[in-house]
């Protein structure tokens, strides 16, 4: 029993420095961030359009009278992120709205947490009336921004004249009600607080994540300072951390959660997709596309989660023909 009390009282020993050691690391992530964000201002060329839930900034281009096409980024970019894009549509005649989906990049970001796909709907369609009028407008949504483009054209069919959907994310379909266990965890202050610091706002883990991605790595450097670009903005990591529950909570009462919703949505569908796409497998698209009647599936071979910066020029001719007249009307 002594010998067994020693190895016990030497493995608490060990627990807990490693305990104060991760605490210690994570405090030290936690300071460089709140020396990092320090700027308030958002780059030139970027707007503030007012929502009933703050401020939503957009990089707009293109001929105003130009048709609108909304493009909404996914986790963790902003509308810098687009950039190749909008000026490959905006040459093109077309009006681009390039968003901010807060609490990313230079958007008023929530002090309540609303970021459910509900509530980015209801941003999105307040975008589109104060910078598109009355036309409807092509939504272009990415990844975990297709939820809330979706979203979008379920409850606000009038405002989007088609979608297209690019390595969408929207998580398993029909999920039961209740609160997820993830999303619980998450909630806990030192557990955001810690995950938003060491990864989602930490510019060293940039290149990793990024990298884990794509399949064509090469293409991750080249767009790293322009990622990394937001988390210099006061009090991102703060953000981060009220964002993290809503990427795991499924009982906000979006209806793009609900296969028979996708079924019944009104507006055409055209999908691009990378074939190496390992976060969401093009066995996703497919059933998307087969619920939504998608009017055309464009596959990208070699390439994974982001398209349009790993092969911007086949990304740009899918996105020609899944946007040329007669596809999405």
């Amino acid at each position: 029993m002594g010998m067994a009390g020693h190895v016990l009282r030497g493995t608490g020993r060990l627990v807990l420095g490693l305990l104060l050691l991760l605490l210690i690391v994570l405090g030290l992530f936690r300071i460089a961030a709140a020396v990092r964000e320090t700027e308030t201002r958002p780059p030139p060329g970027i707007v503030l359009i007012p929502t009933p839930l703050g401020r939503v900034a957009a990089a707009v281009s293109g001929p105003p009278r130009g048709p609108p096409i909304l493009l909404v980024h996914g986790t963790a970019a902003w509308s810098g992120f687009w950039r190749e894009v909008a000026d490959h549509l905006a040459a093109r005649g077309w009006r681009v709205i390039a968003i901010d989906l807060p609490p990313f990049g230079w958007s008023d970001r929530d002090p309540d947490g609303r970021y459910g796909r509900p509530a980015q709907a209801q941003r999105l369609s307040a975008v589109l009336r104060a910078a598109a009028g009355k036309r409807a407008a092509v939504v272009l949504g990415h990844s975990f921004g297709a939820g809330p483009a979706i979203e979008l054209a379920l409850r606000h069919p009038l405002e989007v004249r088609s979608l297209v959907l690019v390595d969408a994310a929207l998580g398993a379909l029909d999920p039961e009600s209740g609160d997820p266990l993830a999303a619980r965890f998450f909630r806990l202050p030192l557990v955001g607080q810690a995950t938003a610091s060491t990864l989602i706002a930490n510019p060293t883990a940039t290149g990793p994540m990024l990298r884990s991605l794509i399949a064509r790595n090469e293409r991750a450097e080249p767009w790293l300072d322009t990622i990394r670009a937001p988390m210099r903005r006061r009090g991102t990591t703060a953000a981060y951390a009220r964002w993290l529950p809503s990427l795991f909570e499924t009982a906000d009462g979006a209806l793009s959660r609900r296969a028979a919703a996708l079924s019944e949505i009104k507006v055409p569908v055209a999908l691009i997709w990378g074939e190496a796409d390992t976060v969401t497998p093009i066995a996703q698209g497919r059933r998307i596309a087969a619920l939504t009647r998608a009017r055309s599936f464009a596959v990208l071979p070699g390439t994974g989660h982001i398209p349009h910066i790993e092969d911007p020029e086949h990304f740009l001719a899918a996105l020609d023909s899944a946007l040329a007249p007669g596809r999405g009307r």
